[in-house]
């Protein structure tokens, strides 16, 4: 016992190691962002347009001043997002964008930049089908918390184009959450489903919707603390998690339209049956399995 106690006391008089890992960013300040604003590249209109509010900022004297201009300058970015048209404006953009992300001492809304550029890519190019989803897969994957979250409101604006249950133009293209994303599945009862069936292709855009979702959102941050996940995600990290309860109701909907979808396994629909049979089978049961085993981890 006493070479018990005094192993302890030489193991507390070791000085433990400061840790050298660091996990938050450093940023950048607000005269490096005036400088890159200042670098060729953006349109010679944006250019105009940034350059009062970029003087402004360097003569500021407080930081609510600073605060201010640079949300004017996001503004002027935002209104002008048609204007990037060749890839060295494009990357003025990104990179004015990221340094804007990376500001100390800002705090960012990023609402109505998702928003703008989601609908933008939406609109224009335009997304729809399986180019929406190939865009919502890339983007989802892509090294950018903007571009992530794009890719998160592009989702939804998916699943509104399929179930009919559109929202106000100033409330779409953002991020919404779990119970959202019920209610739009929820919305579809049988006799609903029926009539969906009449497209398979519109069958096979919801699944893969719902695949997407599992994969980005669901299981991305299954193994999260709501602290991490705020820390991470700040305000949509409400946005970004599930119950089992919900996740539960996804299966429950999941088996309501299998039921329905079944009897397209025989006759001329049979190959698009084994299509969306494959997704569900291989693609979504699979993950919902992956959660049950999350569960029995936690």
């Amino acid at each position: 016992m006493a070479e018990v106690q005094e192993l302890q006391e030489i193991v507390s008089q070791i000085q433990k190691p400061e840790s050298t890992i660091k996990c938050a960013i450093d940023g950048i300040d607000f005269e490096k962002l005036t400088a890159l604003c200042d670098l060729p590249g953006a349109p010679e209109n944006v250019q105009q347009l940034i350059t009062p509010s970029v003087v402004k900022l360097r003569e500021a004297a407080t930081q609510d001043d600073r605060i201010a201009i640079t949300e004017d300058i996001m503004k002027i970015l935002i209104e002008k997002l048609a204007s990037f048209v060749t890839l060295e404006e494009y990357v003025w953009l990104v990179r004015t964008t990221v340094a804007l992300q990376l500001l100390k001492g800002l705090p960012m809304k990023i609402s109505s930049l998702i928003q703008t550029v989601a609908k933008c890519l939406r609109e224009d190019i335009p997304l729809e089908g399986v180019n929406l989803l190939h865009v919502i897969k890339k983007l989802a994957i892509a090294n950018s918390p903007l571009l992530y979250y794009t890719a998160v409101a592009l989702l939804f604006a998916g699943l509104e184009r399929i179930t009919q249950r559109f929202q106000p133009i100033e409330t779409m293209y953002r991020v919404y959450g779990m119970d959202d994303f019920l209610h739009h599945l929820e919305v579809l009862d049988i006799p609903q489903l029926q009539q969906l069936c009449t497209n398979l292709q519109n069958v096979y855009q919801l699944l893969k919707l719902l695949s997407l979702y599992q994969n980005m959102v669901i299981m991305r941050h299954a193994d999260k603390q709501p602290k991490d996940l705020e820390e991470e995600h700040k305000g949509f990290a409400q946005s970004l998690c599930a119950t089992d309860s919900q996740i539960n109701r996804v299966r429950q909907w999941l088996e309501s339209l299998i039921g329905v979808v079944q009897p397209y396994g025989r006759g001329e629909h049979e190959e698009d049956f084994l299509i969306l049979e494959d997704l569900i089978q291989l693609d979504i049961i699979p993950l919902f399995d992956a959660w049950d085993a999350h569960l029995e981890m936690m």
